[in-house]
């Protein structure tokens, strides 16, 4: 019997969202009170648009990245694009603009921070799907459709608990 998607999924109900339209302050504030209520069980929210619509995955990374100065996020470009120096000494000046950077950006908008979702994964897929996806694309969550309806949402730790199993059991 194989595994289907839709069997790992956490439902939709069950995974925070918010509007496109959420401000940094809103969001730090609902993941940070998910996470003193319930653990670290999600690491990403749902951004949707006004006509309920997906548009995008905003992640713990992607709201830290959000507080850095522009300098940070530049020097950050450059070892992209390559071999760099290690700049590794701005977080020190980052420290010391930090509680400043925060009130900066607090009431900016989510969506300038999400990432556009791209990648989904069909609710019948079998679970190798969604790790060959994750894999390939280097995404660790994928939304779970049924037909075109957003069902859930599958992670990679869901994806690695079905490998675990595997390896573990044989």
């Amino acid at each position: 019997m194989v595994t289907i998607a839709r069997e790992i999924m956490i439902p939709l109900a069950e995974f925070p969202q918010i509007a496109i339209d959420t401000t940094l302050r809103a969001a730090y504030a609902l993941l940070h009170e998910r996470h003193l209520s319930g653990g670290w069980r999600f690491r990403h929210m749902l951004v949707f648009d006004g006509r309920a619509t997906l548009v995008g995955i905003l992640s713990l990374q992607d709201l830290l990245r959000a507080l850095m100065p522009d300098y940070i996020k530049a020097s950050l470009s450059a070892l992209d694009s390559g071999p760099a120096p290690d700049y590794s000494g701005l977080s020190l000046l980052w420290q010391e603009a930090f509680d400043e950077q925060c009130a900066k950006m607090a009431d900016s908008r989510v969506d300038a921070h999400m990432t556009p979702v791209r990648h989904t994964i069909p609710a019948d897929a079998p679970w190798t799907q969604a790790a060959y996806q994750m894999i390939a694309h280097g995404v660790h969550m994928l939304p779970v459709l049924d037909e075109r309806e957003l069902v859930g949402v599958v992670r990679i730790v869901d994806v690695f608990n079905q490998a675990a199993e595997r390896v573990l059991h044989d």
